[in-house]
């Protein structure tokens, strides 16, 4: 009995909101539930309907919003929304969109957005874009975008304008602001990528090989901008004690342009054993000036501040005897020193 008096109630409602929606000839209604289309106070027109608050238990659709647009699953909105769109699953815009938009799983707008976009999967934008865009996988925007891009995996847009951050990979036309990558960043100009590897059209890629104070020679490939730049490399270290000698290293740069011939590198770089059980480590600063022989060929060199540490007690011959501190016990040495480093790179 209880559940026939429930669906009597809801039938009722639904037939006063729809009666009310018929009656305005603008087709717009500040109110509109629904169930699921066709389930609706506005009926099986509410793909007509511009409303100024949407509540839905399952799924909503509307021609526009103004306020407020709420849906268990998924809201549709056929032209234009403002205001916030909350979606357990997704918000899907059919043209433009200002405000927040957030979604359990994916935010897609087939025209422009202004605003926030929050998504647990992805947002998507067809046309231009401002604001936040904040998705646990990725961001796919395929026209202009200014304001910040967040991702765990990947970022994608035309012309960016801000910040472009993402856990492996971003991907973007000319960037105007700066893009942090856990590994790969993809541009046609970009000033300030901070990647372990960019692939910047006007930019600079380089190999370059380079031998420092603890022994390490070490051949490295370095890519990026017009500011900054990654480093990732390979080597080996003939100082080093057992069998294993390879050593692996990876940092980053910034460039400080002086004349076209003339530049300081400012270099952030770990390098440790590829390989053991008792690795080698040593992090790094190094102020590098820098001379441009010709168009192909760099050399630098200059002073770095290292901290290294160690397991393998046969390493301490690496460690330079004068230092700045210094510490050992039975199975760990570890020492802050001042040192050197000095390498050419031919650029591509």
């Amino acid at each position: 009995m209880k559940m026939k008096k429930i669906q009597s109630v809801f039938i009722i409602l639904l037939t006063v909101f729809h009666l009310s929606a018929q009656m305005n000839q603008g087709k717009y209604v500040p109110f509109h539930f629904s169930f699921m289309p066709p389930l609706s106070s506005n009926g099986i027109n509410a793909s007509q309907y511009t409303n100024g608050a949407s509540f839905s238990i399952l799924a909503g659709m509307s021609a526009n919003e103004r306020n407020f647009t709420f849906a268990s699953i998924s809201n549709v909105i056929a032209n234009e929304a403002r205001g916030l769109q909350f979606a357990g699953i997704s918000n899907y815009i059919g043209k433009q969109g200002q405000g927040v938009a957030f979604a359990g799983i994916t935010n897609i707008t087939k025209g422009t957005y202004k605003g926030v976009q929050l998504a647990g999967i992805t947002n998507y934008s067809a046309g231009e874009s401002r604001g936040i865009a904040f998705a646990g996988l990725n961001n796919a925007i395929n026209g202009n975008f200014k304001g910040v891009q967040f991702a765990g995996l990947l970022n994608t847009s035309k012309d960016i304008t801000g910040l472009q951050f993402a856990g492996l990979l971003n991907i973007a036309g000319k960037v105007r602001g700066v893009q942090f990558a856990g590994l790969l960043n993809i541009a046609e100009e970009s000033d300030c990528p901070i990647g372990l590897v960019n692939i910047v059209k006007r930019g600079e890629m380089g190999i370059a090989l380079t031998y420092d104070i603890l022994g390490n020679g070490i051949v490295s490939f370095r890519s990026g901008g017009k500011y900054t730049y990654g480093i990732i490399g390979f080597g080996y270290n003939h100082k080093l004690s057992g069998n294993n000698k390879t050593v692996a290293e990876t940092g980053y740069g910034v460039y400080i342009p002086c004349y076209s011939w003339f530049q300081i590198n400012n270099e952030f770089k770990v390098t440790s054993t590829a390989t053991s059980d008792k690795p080698f480590l040593n992090a790094s600063y190094s102020l590098l000036p820098s001379f441009k022989i010709k168009k192909h060929y760099n050399i630098f060199g200059g002073a770095s501040l290292n901290y290294s540490t160690t397991t393998e007690m046969d390493n301490q011959t690496l460690f330079p005897q004068n230092n700045l501190w210094k510490k050992q016990t039975d199975n760990r040495l570890r020492q802050l020193f001042i040192g050197y480093l000095v390498g050419i790179q031919y650029i591509f």
